[in-house]
């Protein structure tokens, strides 16, 4: 298909909500723990907004030989100095598609890669020509459009998995020796150190992603306001006096695929030499048995999808993926080239 490519405004949000809001109807349709949500009042609109809103937004739209709209895209662009907790899972100098950011008119075709190529090769060459070599997108766990993505160039970097919370039922065996108790303010210490050794644990393979230091010591200290609000949780499990694993859990923002009434599993640790033993399971059930109490109806984590203990873990654990976040990586000397 010929398309002609164009700047993506304001003008054009109420036809480019509406691709978005009918692929994620769709979607939303086959993914899992989203009933009831598929009749949800359309969000385009809010979404893409809010994303054309942001400043040096680099977004485009094409449209076919009758000029019908097939698809947009705009891509944020993301910058994070070195001691930005953000920079723990994101390049400083990157950029990205968020949820709303991407939508494609479908058909009987399916998804049209050259459509989805075209808008990513003139967004592309301007991030490019900005010098960030590494691109993100945010989408739900659609194969068909992660697919495109795919054979576009991109590769998998990160999974959300969602989880229904529901009364106690069967609960996991028993650790010898092991206590879990509620983390609270007086906990800080215990609570970052943990979750600092969780983070450097990216730093190995096969996930290889950069830790800075500075990132890492204001993790230490982000959890304060959670530890003192009764939304959050946090437990601290411990083994003749030894603190050996720790789960936080803080409410989830209600999102694309997140419902409403849904806390987020935002750090698990266990230390290496006390895995294998089901620690890991007993912390999530004390969670879980919090969070249905509490009102929560659902559960959310994401995790590195190179991973070997995570990507196995998770889903093994009733994690079902919802979304997924997409990664390319360019070659960092075309950001030394003058793009022409």
């Amino acid at each position: 298909m010929t398309v002609a490519i164009a700047p993506l405004t304001t003008e054009h949000l109420p036809e480019a909500a509406a691709l978005l809001d009918r692929w994620y109807a769709r979607t939303r349709k086959s993914l899992p723990h989203q009933s009831g949500r598929t009749a949800a009042p359309a969000q385009g609109e809010e979404l893409l907004g809010k994303i054309l809103a942001e400043p040096r937004v680099e977004a485009v739209l094409a449209r076919g030989g009758d000029g019908a709209l097939t698809g947009y895209l705009a891509a944020t662009p993301l910058d994070f100095a070195d001691d930005d907790r953000a920079g723990l899972r994101a390049h400083p100098r990157s950029a990205l598609v968020r949820y709303g950011g991407h939508a494609l008119r479908g058909g009987r075709e399916g998804v049209r890669e050259d459509v989805l190529r075209a808008l990513y090769a003139a967004v592309a060459q301007r991030l490019v020509a900005e010098r960030r070599p590494v691109h993100y997108v945010d989408l739900p766990a659609d194969e068909e459009f992660a697919s495109a993505w795919f054979r576009s160039g991109f590769g998998l970097e990160r999974v959300r998995g969602l989880m229904a919370v529901r009364p106690r039922g069967r609960q996991p065996r028993g650790v010898d020796a092991l206590s879990v108790r509620r983390a609270g303010p007086g906990d800080l210490d215990r609570i970052g150190r943990m979750a600092v050794e969780a983070a450097r644990a990216d730093r190995g393979t096969a996930v290889f992603r950069p830790q800075p230091e500075g990132a890492l010591a204001r993790l230490r200290t982000h959890y304060a306001d959670a530890l003192a609000d009764a939304r959050c949780g946090a437990w601290v499990a411990a083994r003749r006096g030894e603190e050996i694993g720790m789960v936080v859990l803080t409410p989830a923002a209600p999102g694309p695929v997140v419902p409403d009434g849904c806390v987020e599993l935002v750090e698990a640790y266990v230390t290496q030499a006390a895995r294998g033993e089901g620690i890991s399971r007993v912390l999530l059930a004390t969670a879980l048995a919090w969070a249905y109490d509490s009102g929560y109806r659902h559960i959310t984590a994401s995790w590195p999808a190179g991973s070997p203990v995570s990507a196995t873990h998770w889903p093994a654990v009733g994690f079902r993926p919802v979304a997924y976040r997409l990664q390319r990586v360019l070659d960092p000397r075309m950001c030394a080239i003058p793009q022409r």
